[in-house]
Formats: structure tokens, sequence, C-alpha cells
């Protein structure tokens, strides 16, 4: 790969407007390895047609609109929360990845109110007797995530609009009329941020708002209250044509009508050539009007991994070998540096293989490691190879790797979970059994093996207790003539404090088709430490299914990681209800249990459907709930079974029922 150079291509004034007359040198696309900006936005037109022109490819032309007006309606529930906010409550967080690096979660907490995402909802209740203080209702889309800063909550939705448009078509002549009318669907999606001002808890207010016209989120985080956007969009690619190449996006602190990204904040970059999109770079101060910083470059990601200093974003490149009759395959990794809280792309790099989450990749004094599955072939066999490079995180320009750690696995092993902690590396490879293997890093030049651990069952997700324990949660398994089969959820405590891990305990959830949704949402996990304690709670969601795979139950486990060294089943808490009769309607995705948090001695399990309260110190006995929404009926709803607001009164079970808001 030629050196990168990075071009400073920032103009002035109205240079890159559209119908610009002055013209610049076309840049060709087949040799461009370097990253810089268009001059304008000729020169992006023209860099986009020689690349279709070239690749044969064709695209259905159509406008994509957005209505920029606001549609969600405020609806507003106001209970009698008798608090004390003078002292600080302890309270479990969102499970990040790397300390000071929000990642958005669809449950926070600050001790005193639960900030729940329900469906298109979002709510404000009281921790201690279950009441909606605030809500918000985003008709136009889903929202799936949020991040809380002070008293400024950032939600972040998805956006669909449909709209439909008629084409009359005549008969022979305008005399017959009209025999009938062609009727189109049209549609625009995009990404809406919204801040909310939620000093006033009762009354909460929006403050600012970005919309990304056909972009989906990628991924996001904040760090020191700002936040930053990982954006694919897709202007260059579907629904490309002479007017809607350039991407578009509208900010509350800029303009009241939708804009262009200056042709100056669009860069050129490698890519596979496959096909084009444009990654967009957003970041933005949570607090205050300051404009958000956009930047686009051509190209796309999949997976990210962000540190306090660096972004790190994966394009996963492939090619057709004839000499194999196969594809090979890498990954590209791409540095932008967080400068004034701006991110500045810095740095390509490549290794073999590809990444299996972004627990898969770390930095560390420096150094950014990642760990990689790669497939080779020949005519008549493959291979499997896995392996952890280390690459210095300093480097402009071209990266190389400064070492390749190989040797990871047995014969078709593939990498099934990852975890770097500082100068330590945890690898699981599994096809019959589970290899976990602990890796030396402390001397990035030189990393090694000390040590592994081979059991039935793998870990799919692994955290860290402690530097001496750590906790893996994956599946059990057993192999039969050959075959390896899961038979349940396997939970596992490990001393690592040596080079060779040792299995203290381990909890198995029987059931062929039982899983838990950690092995994919790292956020489902939840721990917390109350204070001055000796030991963890942790909180594992799990569906249970019994002799076939249709018959299931949801719940979630609960358990005390000790710092002596012991892994202890506390209860399991479920939302759960019988099948109702025949006649009626049961969701079952309504009652299982999304979220858990944890507040001072009490457990919150959140779903679709509900929030539930339970008292750790009392064996867990049940205090209350909230009901968020109950299928709708004819029937009123019984009197008895709805409590206002009021204190907290841990003598005394809260349960109320929430139905439209008009209710409430």
């Amino acid at each position: 790969m030629k050196k990168i150079v990075i071009f400073a291509l920032i103009l002035l004034g109205a240079i890159g407007l559209i119908g610009c007359d002055q013209r610049y040198e076309p840049l060709d696309y087949k040799s461009i390895d370097e990253v810089g900006s268009f001059k304008n936005y000729a020169q992006l037109k023209d860099y986009l047609d020689s690349f279709y022109e070239d690749q044969e490819q064709y695209y259905y032309g159509g406008n994509l609109e957005s209505d920029m007006a606001s549609t969600a309606a405020m609806t507003t529930t106001v209970a009698n929360a008798a608090m004390d906010g003078s002292e600080d409550r302890s309270y479990s967080e969102t499970n990040n990845q790397v300390d000071g690096v929000f990642e958005s979660d669809r449950i926070l907490t600050d001790g005193y109110y639960i900030y729940v995402l329900a469906d298109n909802r979002f709510v404000i209740i009281d921790a201690d007797n279950l009441t909606i203080v605030d809500s918000y209702e985003h008709e136009e889309g889903y929202l799936y995530g949020m991040y809380k800063y002070n008293d400024r909550i950032v939600l972040l939705a998805n956006e669909y609009h449909y709209w439909y448009e008629t084409e009359p078509v005549s008969d022979k002549s305008e005399d017959d009329g009209y025999l009938f009318d062609y009727y189109y669907v049209r549609y625009s999606f995009g990404t809406r941020v919204m801040v909310f001002d939620t000093t006033i808890k009762t009354d909460i207010e929006l403050e600012k708002e970005m919309y990304f016209e056909g972009s989906y989120l990628t991924d996001s985080r904040m760090i020191d209250g700002h936040v930053y956007l990982v954006l694919n969009n897709y202007a260059a690619s579907y629904g490309y044509d002479d007017t809607t190449y350039i991407p578009q996006y509208y900010d509350s602190t800029v303009d009241d009508e939708i804009i262009q990204l200056p042709a100056s904040d669009i860069y050129y970059m490698p890519n596979d050539y496959n096909s084009f999109g444009y990654l967009l770079l957003v970041s933005f101060a949570v607090e205050g009007d300051e404009a958000a910083n956009v930047k686009g470059y051509l190209g796309s990601t999949y997976q990210i991994f962000m540190s306090l200093d660096n972004l790190y974003t994966i394009v996963y490149r492939y090619w057709y070998d004839e000499a194999v009759s196969f594809y090979r395959n890498e990954t590209l990794i791409i540095r932008y540096e967080i400068e004034d809280h701006e991110l500045v792309y810095k740095a390509t790099g490549s290794v073999d293989g590809s990444p299996l989450n972004q627990f898969s990749m770390d930095e560390h004094d420096g150094y950014f490691r990642i760990a990689t599955t790669g497939y080779s072939y020949t005519e008549d066999s493959w291979e499997i190879s896995n392996k952890v490079t280390i690459f210095d995180a300093t480097t402009e320009g071209v990266i190389e790797p400064v070492s390749v750690l190989e040797g990871l696995g047995k014969p078709n092993e593939r990498i099934y979970a990852v975890r770097f902690s500082g100068d330590v590396a945890y690898v699981v490879t599994f096809v019959n059994t589970d290899p976990l293997y602990k890796l030396d890093l402390s001397d990035p030049e030189n990393p090694e093996i000390l040590g592994e651990l081979y059991e039935e069952g793998v870990s799919d997700y692994l955290h860290e207790i402690s530097d001496d324990l750590l906790l893996g949660v994956g599946r059990q398994a057993e192999t039969v003539n050959e075959f390896t089969n899961f038979t349940g959820v396997k939970i596992a405590l490990y001393d690592v404090s040596g080079n060779d891990p040792l299995a203290i305990e381990t909890y198995f959830v029987e059931g062929e088709y039982s899983y838990t949704p950690v092995i994919y949402d790292h956020k489902a996990f939840v721990s917390y430490e109350p204070d001055e304690a000796d030991f963890l709670y942790v909180a594992i969601p799990v569906y249970e299914y019994n002799d076939y795979y249709w018959r299931s139950s949801q719940s979630v486990f609960v358990f005390k990681v000790h710092y002596s060294g012991d892994l202890e089943y506390l209860t399991k808490l479920t939302h759960m209800q019988e099948q109702p009769a025949s006649d009626e309607y049961y969701y079952w995705y309504w009652d299982s249990i999304e979220r858990t948090i944890m507040i001072e001695n009490r457990i919150y399990t959140v779903s679709y459907n509900q929030i539930q309260m339970y008292d750790m110190d009392s064996d867990f006995a049940f205090l209350g709930k909230l009901e968020f929404s109950i299928p709708v009926s004819d029937e009123p709803v019984d009197d008895e079974t709805t409590t206002t607001s009021g204190a907290y009164n841990p003598d005394e079970t809260i349960t109320t029922q929430v139905g439209d808001d008009s209710d409430n």
C-alpha cells in the first residue's frame, strides 16, 4: 500500500456550492491511495460517475424527501415524587467496554430516577414509587438508545417516512376520463438525535435536535459530555442521481432547514471499489448551542472501537483469487484521532481476517491490538487461523504491525470471545472444546501465550471481575460421534491469577435451545458493587427452552460473585405469565426482560411491557411494578389494581398500570 497523504483542502467562501461553473480535474478512483477533501461538488460528481460507469452498475434514480417538522407529541404525567436528594445513591451503570467511554443504552438511572426507552416512548420514572413523572413519544420512528450527561438526555432514533404519489392514466381520449391511477409508495429514512433538558423532571424540554437524511447509525460513544456518531449514509448509492448524491442533514443550532454537507467536508480515501457510500462522522457537545461537526468520507464501516483518544472504524475487504478459485479477505483499520472534540483522520492499516466484535479490539499505552480470524483456501482444502496483531496507535499515514501473535486455537477453531485488560488478554476459540487462552502483551513487540484451559462448552462473553477473577458467559456443549451440540447456558468463574486459567465454579441452565442475549449484546450483562461490599451482584437474562424449542420461559438469573472466588446463585426473576385462553392474545416479547438495573438494595427488571422492583435485602421480595402498555380492552381498569403516587413505603406493594397518557 502506498503512503497515505493527508490533503488540507479546506476552501473559503462559496467554493463547493452546486452550480459552480468552474470545474476541476477529475480524480481517478482507481489510483486513489490517499486521503483528501473535494474542491467542489462538480469534482465529487465526476468522481462518482467515473466509478459507476466503470462498474457498469445501474441505480434507480429518485429524490429522497424529508419532513423536518417534529411530529412527536409530548405527553406528561405528574407524580408526587417524595425523595431525599441530599445524598448520592449507588447504582449499576451501562456495561461499557472502556472506562470513560460511554455507550448508549435503553435504560439508565441516576439513583433517584429511572430513564427507560419503551418502544417509541421515553419515560422518566420515580425509582421510589414507580410512577411516571414525564414522558415523550416519538411517533415517526423507533427510539433505540440514549445518553445521560448531567441534566441532559440524548435520544437516538431511527426514522422512516412513507407517503403515496399518484400518476393518472387516461384512455384514448381525455373525454373518456381516467381508467385508473398508478399509486407509488415513496419513503425516506434517517437518524434523528434529540437533546432534552431534564432539569425539571416533570416538565422536560426539547433543547436541540439533528437529523441525518438517508443515514443509518452504525454506533456511537460519549466522552466528557461530547457525543460521537458513526453513520453510514447512502446518498451516493441508493437512489443515486444528479440531485441526491450529496449528504444532507439538519442541525437546529445552525438552520431551520435541511442543509447539504459542504464539498470541503467530504473526503476521498482508499476503498474496496465494490460500492460507494458516505461514512459520516459527527461530534457535538451535549450542553450548549454549538453546531455539530460533520465530516463525510467516501467509504463505510460495520464495526468500531473507541478509546479516550481515537476512533477506529473497520472496513471488510474481499476479492476473488483465481489461483484458488475462492475469495480472500482482509480488514482495513482506519484511525481517527480526537482533536478538540472532533474526529480527524490519521492513519490506515490492514490485517488478514476479520474481528468478531468490538471486544476484539483495544488500545493500551499507545498500541492498538486486534484479534482476528482468517480463512485461507487451496484447490482442495481450507484452513482457519486466529491471531492478535499489534499496531503503533501514534503513527500517521500507513501503519504497519509491530508484532503478530499466531497459533491461537486448534484446527478449525475460530475466535468466540476476546477480552483485553491492560497488559493481559484472554481469547476463546472453539469447535469441540473451549480453549481459554491467557496472553501476555506487556511487551508489544514480543507478545506470548502464557497458558490455556480446555473444557467443554464455550464462553461467548468474558467479563473481568478483578485482576484474579474472570467470568465467562456462553453455552455448554457435548460431543457425540464427532458432532458438537449445545446443551444449555454456561456461566463460569475462572481463577486467572496464574499463567494457566483455572475453572472455579460453573452454573448451568439446561436446554438445547436455551441461550442468553449476553452472547450478542454485552449491555444485557449487569454488574453492581454495593458500597464497601466484598462481592459483585451480577444479573444475566436467560431464555430457557425445555423439551421442545417452542416451549420457553424467560428470566433474569441473579448471582453474587465474591472476590474470594465463589459464584453464588441467588434467584431468578421473571415477568412471564401463563398463556391466556385461546381467544386472547399474549405476546411473549412484552414480558421478556431486556435490561436490569440496581439501586442501593433494590433491583429493577425492565421488559417491553413493564418494570418490576424487588428488595435484594429481603430475599428479593416483590415490591411493585409499573406497566408501560397494556392490551387494549373495553373493560375499565379495576381501581383496586392502581396505586396513586406517594412516597415509597417498603411495607406496601405498588402496582401502577399506565394505558394512554390521557388516563394519567
